[in-house]
């Protein structure tokens, strides 16, 4: 394994290279070494980890295009597949859904844990995170109520670009709340028949993410 770290138009980069690399690629949007068990599984089966550190910007159009300059970079850096799995865990979750959103040809699948997909949700009011998102999106108190670019705004846009999506959720997150974020994007999957995989803890919080057996996290990354 070889661990490099860089920097990428001003912002840090953190590339990590499995023993015998096979191209394909785990995109952790948000939180590299965070509950990182299923990953450091798949670097052991090849796969190569990336992470590109922009956390200020909440999955903004900024930061979307950010993404896109660094993905050219490091695909061909380091001879990656032309597309991603991407894993937004919390905020990530903004990141990676914008992402694939806007470069649906970049992405193979995605992993969701516990995301944030609507902002009015979190970060919570007067919060330095708050202040930062209304820099990042030219927002404000009054219009941040009426902003449709959030991910759960753009559920039906999502869904027509047949990207694989894999959800884990826990129901009693006191942080991210789970009906509206998670819960309303499956409640929304439910009223339109479209399956997606999810595993739900009745009475976990917002930590721990990920599983304590991640064989169903990684039968979904591999299976084609």
């Amino acid at each position: 394994m070889q661990i490099n770290e860089f920097e990428f138009n001003g912002y840090q980069a953190t590339v990590i290279v499995p023993e015998k690399p096979n191209g394909k690629w785990i995109w952790k949007t948000e939180f590299l070494y965070a509950f990182d068990q299923a990953e450091r599984a798949l670097l052991d089966d090849g796969y190569t980890r990336v992470y590109y550190g922009i956390s200020d910007k909440y999955g903004s159009y900024n930061a979307v295009r950010l993404m896109r300059k660094f993905y050219h970079y490091v695909t061909e850096a380091y001879s990656l597949e032309k597309k991603a799995v991407l894993f937004g865990f919390s905020r990530g979750g903004l990141y990676a859904f914008n992402f694939a959103l806007f470069y649906p040809e970049y992405v193979d699948k995605i992993y969701l844990d516990a995301p944030v997909l609507d902002m009015r949700t979190w970060p919570p009011k007067g919060s330095v995170e708050r202040g930062q998102v209304y820099d990042e999106y030219g927002l404000n108190a009054d219009t941040y109520e009426t902003f449709k670019g959030n991910p759960i705004d753009n559920l039906a846009e999502f869904f027509s670009l047949n990207i694989p999506l894999y959800i884990v959720a826990g129901c009693a997150d006191e942080v991210v709340p789970y009906d509206k974020n998670s819960g309303k994007l499956l409640a929304y999957c439910k009223e339109n028949g479209i399956d997606v995989p999810h595993i739900l803890k009745p009475d976990g919080l917002h930590h721990p993410h990920s599983l304590d057996d991640v064989s169903p996290i990684k039968t979904f990354v591999k299976e084609k």
